[in-house]
């Protein structure tokens, strides 16, 4: 009688890499007309992630994955999907925060400018 080591039982977790649990906001953006869904990513690692959609969509191919709330942007591809579950491979990081950052803090900037246009053209 031949045994099985534990790692080859059916639906063993075989991966390499330890998974870290999380619970992250995320928003995925997919399809020809870049529809978004909500989701949270429940596990997580440098090559792949494991999220949970809020809403059931059927999901296939490359997408894009934006974290909340730091705005991290990923580039995935799906590996699997089971009902609400999907697994993706991370491909790319399309991180720019440095610069939405900076361009945030002009908008407030600019943003501060006027409001205070306003008060001296009022007279307060």
């Amino acid at each position: 009688m031949r045994t099985r080591s534990p790692s080859a039982e059916p639906g063993a977790d075989r991966r390499t890499v330890q998974r870290d649990r999380c619970v992250l906001r995320c928003q995925i953006i997919h399809g020809p007309w870049n529809e978004v869904a909500n989701a949270i990513i429940r596990d997580l690692h440098e090559d792949g992630a494991r999220l949970r959609l809020m809403v059931r969509v059927a999901l296939t191919g490359r997408l894009r994955l934006q974290v909340q709330p730091s705005g991290a942007r990923h580039l995935a591809d799906i590996v699997w999907q089971r009902g609400d579950e999907v697994g993706v491979r991370l491909i790319a990081t399309l991180d720019d925060p440095v610069e939405r950052q900076i361009e945030g803090l002009r908008r407030a900037a600019a943003e501060l400018r006027q409001s205070r246009r306003g008060i001296a053209e009022d007279g307060y």
